[in-house]
C-alpha cells in the first residue's frame, strides 16, 4: 500500500453480489439506456476525476461467477472474498489494490452522482486533519441512495482486526459510527436550501427498481444527469 500522505491513492470500492435476498440478481436487472444496474453505476463512477482506482468487491459464492466474468469482460478491477464478512472483503480488496483512501459505494445505489463523489473526496482530503470518516448518509440532506462514505485504509485495517460483533462484520460503517469518541465522524450536506432525505433511491425491492427506471423512462431524467437535474425530477420543479 502506498504511504504517500501528500498524494494518497484514492479508490472507490463498490460492494456487489448477485445473491440479494429481496431481489436476487438485481445488479444485472435492466435499468436505463440498455445498461444493467451495476453496468450503469460503474460506467458513471468511471467518470470520477479524483479517483485513482475503481474496484468491485464481490464474493466467492458461485452465484457471483457470472459477475466475475462480466467484470473481466469489461476490464474492471475486482476482488472476491467472504460473502458474510463484508468488512474483511473490503479490507482485502483495498490492501491488494494499494488504497490509502477508500470511497465505499454499494451496488444497490446506482444513482450515485460522480460530481458529488469528487466533491466529497476533495473535501475529505482538504480536511483530513479534522475528519476520519465522512458520509452523506444518516444525518445529511441528500436523497437516500446517493450514498458515499470515505475513510482511510488505516481505519479499515483497525476495524478488520478488532471488530467482533456480527453487525460490524456485515456492515462496514458500524465500527466507525459506534466509536465516535475515537473517530471524527462528519456528515456532508449539499448547499441547496431543500432537504431531499425523504426520497428513497436505493434498490431493495422490485418496486424500488421500477421507481428508478421510471425516472428515466417516464420523467425523462438524462442518463448523464447532474444532482440538480435529479432533484428537479424528484420535486417536479
Amino acid at each position: 500500500m502506498s504511504s504517500n500522505a501528500i498524494n494518497p491513492c484514492v479508490g472507490i470500492v463498490v460492494q456487489a453480489r448477485l445473491s440479494s435476498t429481496r431481489l436476487p440478481g438485481k445488479i444485472f436487472k435492466d435499468l436505463a439506456g440498455g445498461k444493467s444496474v451495476v453496468g450503469y453505476l460503474i460506467e458513471r463512477l468511471s467518470t470520477c476525476t479524483r479517483v485513482d482506482r475503481l474496484i468491485v468487491a464481490t464474493t466467492t459464492n458461485p452465484a457471483d461467477d457470472m459477475l466475475e466474468a462480466w467484470l473481466k469482460q469489461h476490464n474492471y478491477l475486482y476482488y472476491r472474498g467472504s460473502e458474510d464478512d463484508c468488512l474483511d472483503r473490503f479490507y482485502r480488496a483495498s490492501r491488494i489494490w494499494g488504497l490509502d483512501i477508500i470511497v465505499r459505494i454499494t451496488s444497490d445505489c446506482p444513482l450515485v452522482v460522480p460530481d458529488i463523489v469528487d466533491d466529497m473526496i476533495c473535501y475529505y482530503l482538504n480536511n483530513r486533519q479534522w475528519i476520519d470518516y465522512l458520509s452523506n448518509r444518516q444525518h445529511a440532506n441528500f436523497p437516500e441512495g446517493l450514498d458515499v462514505e470515505i475513510f482511510t485504509f488505516r481505519m479499515l485495517e483497525e476495524a478488520n482486526h478488532n471488530a467482533n460483533r456480527q453487525k460490524e462484520r456485515e456492515h462496514i460503517n458500524y465500527y466507525f459510527l459506534d466509536r465516535d469518541s475515537r473517530y471524527r465522524v462528519r456528515y456532508y450536506n449539499h448547499g441547496e436550501r431543500y432537504d431531499y432525505s425523504r426520497f428513497k433511491l436505493s434498490i431493495d425491492t422490485p418496486e424500488d427498481l421500477e421507481q428508478i427506471k421510471n425516472l428515466f423512462a417516464v420523467k425523462n431524467l438524462p442518463l448523464a444527469f447532474s444532482f440538480n437535474e435529479l432533484t428537479a425530477v424528484l420535486t417536479g420543479a
